[in-house]
């Protein structure tokens, strides 16, 4: 669970004018009444960021300085630079997970000829950080990086399964849990029973929860002390697939593979 912000910045070593700078940069790529936020004026980001415009000038300017903004000399406006993905670079190329789960992920991918994704749990959300598109999907359901809810994805569930149930009350707590979809499930007693049942089955399969026509399983991934660190999930998309026959043949793989990760895990030189 990520700290507070009330608790983080009461730290007499949290750097403010860092948290704002970091916070200009996160503004792009949200979505506003369904707006991808990805090319921004001055004013939406300081809209977006909580800041009056003197401030969001200083930090916009100095991300365009080093490289990772780029300002559009005739509209004015800002974008992410291709400098950016040096931090993702450096994140992937360091995570254990990844590069463990990658070549595994894969290979799942090229047999069943489907998509598959490998999700971590921050706060209240999942953030795929490793996926491989087989069907045709959006765009931006294809990129790394992505963050959904975790209340309502097959992924969020799986890893919420093997948490004890005060973690599980302050994810919900923290959650807004609304409807993405006519079938989103939201009251809390009716999460909770998803939960408790992919305990029980040691995966989960939502239907229609986050994109219509979506039935969605994940299994988790677990450490050496039984703890989830991620989920391994697999979308299959109505027509051709209903519930009954995702959780005939997908289940099975998607539980297969997520042992297969935790067992390979278990050998990495950077984790023994």
């Amino acid at each position: 669970m990520e700290k507070s912000k009330a608790s983080t910045k009461s730290s007499t070593l949290f750097v403010a004018s860092l948290e704002k700078g970091l916070r200009v940069l996160k503004a792009f790529g949200q979505k506003q009444d369904g707006y991808n936020m990805s090319n921004l004026s001055l004013a939406e980001i300081a809209a977006a960021c909580n800041l009056d415009n003197s401030a969001a000038q200083r930090f916009t300017n100095t991300l365009v300085e080093l490289g990772y903004l780029e300002k559009n000399p005739r509209t004015k406006r800002y974008r992410p630079s291709v400098n950016l993905m040096d931090l993702s670079y450096s994140y992937l190329l360091c995570d254990p997970l990844v590069e463990t789960a990658m070549p595994i992920l894969i290979e799942v991918s090229r047999k069943h000829n489907t998509s598959i994704n490998l999700g971590v749990l921050q706060g209240c959300d999942i953030i795929y950080s490793a996926r491989i598109p087989h069907e045709k999907v959006p765009y931006a359901a294809t990129i790394p990086g992505r963050r959904v809810p975790a209340f309502c994805t097959s992924g969020g569930i799986a890893i919420l399964s093997h948490m004890p149930d005060d973690y599980i009350d302050s994810v919900l707590h923290i959650s807004d849990q609304k409807k993405y979809t006519d079938w989103t499930i939201t009251e809390t007693e009716e999460i909770r029973a998803r939960i408790k049942l992919a305990r029980s089955n040691g995966y989960d399969l939502s239907f229609q929860q986050l994109e219509p026509g979506e039935i969605s399983t994940a299994a988790p991934i677990l450490d050496s002390q039984g703890i989830p660190i991620a989920a391994v999930q697999i979308p299959v998309y109505m027509p051709t697939w209903t519930v009954e026959s995702a959780s005939k043949e997908i289940a099975p793989i998607v539980v297969d593979v997520a042992n297969t990760i935790t067992r390979a895990l278990r050998s990495h030189p950077n984790l023994v």
